[in-house]
This record gives structure tokens, C-alpha cells and sequence, in this order.
């Protein structure tokens, strides 16, 4: 019971100090972001610090790290889920976080404005690379699972589950553009339909899928991003 008791402590310690690393990222960038900041946000000592993580480079992996096990809670369901068909599970993946975000739209504005800053260039970075690693290998099972059903003619599952992901980042770069320029453009929900579109388009391209089997976007939830003052 001891030793449980010692893990949970050892978890939940390490855990303050990534928020405290994350929130430090969001406000100062994490190129700006210091050890001792993170010292001084949680009055801890550097000894302290050091018994969690040996360095800014592994803080920022155990960042990563947490943010993919957030992920693949999500995703790691709609894989294994037995009554779904590969096109239902790629759509659910498609529209995961899609209106939890809009709920949440003046957070995820601020957010990525700071995820798009360039002093968290190399956090996307990582980011992008060890969700190649670990998502993408969930999308090729859902992938394998549309080519046995006949929805999806790939022969490539595992190549095309990380082009998956890079067309996400795309859609994402994209949208980002839009929603954070100073004077959004009168067409600007006519652009972001185009943009998802397009993506859409490319989606079922590469998997081989139906035309129209898969969306990327829904009216109601485009609107939502555009009401003002969300964009300010």
C-alpha cells in the first residue's frame, strides 16, 4: 500500500510540474520558457525538479508524451469499438473534439494563437513527430479494417495512416490562418468550407473511399467558429 501511495505521489508531483510547464509554454513560448521559471511558479528547488526530469528537453518530452495519452484515450476506442464500420470509426475520428472545441472557442482561439507563435515551432514539431509514432499506427488498424470491408482500396494502410495525420496538421495550419487574422475576410465561412472541402476531398481519395463518404466539416460547427467575437 506503501509503495502505491509513493507512485501516486511520485505521479501527481510530476504532473503539477508539467502544467506548471504547459502554462508557461502558453504564456512565454517554450524556446522563452526557463527551468527556473517553473522553479519559481511552484516554489520548488532544483533538486526537486531534477528528481522528475533531468532536463528542458525531457520536460518537453513528458509534455508530448501526456498530450498523445490524452489522444489515444479518445481514439484508442473508436479502433476497438466492434460495431462500427471502418468508414463510421474514420468519420468519428474526423469529427472527435469538433464541438467540444466550439464550446470551448475563446480558449482554443488563444490557443492557437500561441501554438503558432515561432517560439513553439520545435514543441509542434515534436508534437507532429511522436503522433506519427503513436496515432498513426491506430488510423492504419481502421484503414486494414475499411480494406477488408471493401470501403477502402488502399493497399498502403500503414503509409496512409501517417499521411492522414499530415493532411490533419494541414487542415489545422489552415484554418488557424483564417481564424486568427486581425480582419476575417466577408467570405470567410465560404473559405473555411472550401478548405474542409478540399480535405475532405483528399481523404477519400487516399483511402480509396466513396465520394461524400466522409466529411471533415459541418455547417452548424463552421458557423459557430465565425460568430463575433470569437475571432477577436
Amino acid at each position: 500500500m506503501a509503495r502505491k501511495v509513493k507512485e501516486e505521489d511520485y505521479a501527481s508531483r510530476r504532473n503539477e510540474i508539467l502544467d506548471a510547464a504547459l502554462t508557461l509554454v502558453y504564456t512565454k513560448g517554450y524556446e522563452q520558457m526557463s527551468i527556473q521559471d517553473i522553479l519559481d511558479a511552484l516554489k520548488i528547488s532544483k533538486g526537486a525538479f531534477y528528481h522528475y526530469f533531468d532536463s528542458k528537453q525531457a520536460l518537453l518530452d513528458g509534455l508530448i508524451e501526456r498530450m498523445l495519452d490524452e489522444a489515444e484515450l479518445v481514439l484508442r476506442p473508436i479502433v476497438e469499438a466492434k460495431d462500427l464500420s471502418a468508414l463510421e470509426k474514420m468519420q468519428r475520428y474526423l469529427d472527435t473534439g469538433g464541438r467540444w472545441k466550439v464550446a470551448q472557442k475563446a480558449f482554443m482561439l488563444d490557443l492557437l494563437r500561441v501554438w503558432h507563435t515561432d517560439s513553439n515551432i520545435l514543441v509542434r514539431q515534436k508534437q507532429e513527430t511522436a503522433a506519427m509514432k503513436r496515432i498513426a499506427p491506430m488510423l492504419a488498424e481502421i484503414i486494414r479494417q475499411g480494406i477488408s470491408e471493401g470501403a477502402f482500396t488502399t493497399k498502403f494502410p500503414d503509409q496512409f495512416g501517417s499521411m492522414i495525420l499530415g493532411l490533419a496538421r494541414g487542415i489545422e495550419d489552415a484554418i488557424a490562418e483564417l481564424l486568427l487574422a486581425e480582419e476575417p475576410p466577408p467570405d470567410a465561412l465560404q473559405r473555411l468550407e472550401a478548405i474542409l472541402g478540399a480535405y475532405s476531398e483528399s481523404f477519400e481519395r487516399i483511402l480509396g473511399a466513396p465520394v461524400g463518404s466522409l466529411s471533415l466539416g459541418d455547417m452548424d460547427v463552421l458557423k459557430e467558429w465565425l460568430v463575433v467575437p470569437s475571432l477577436k
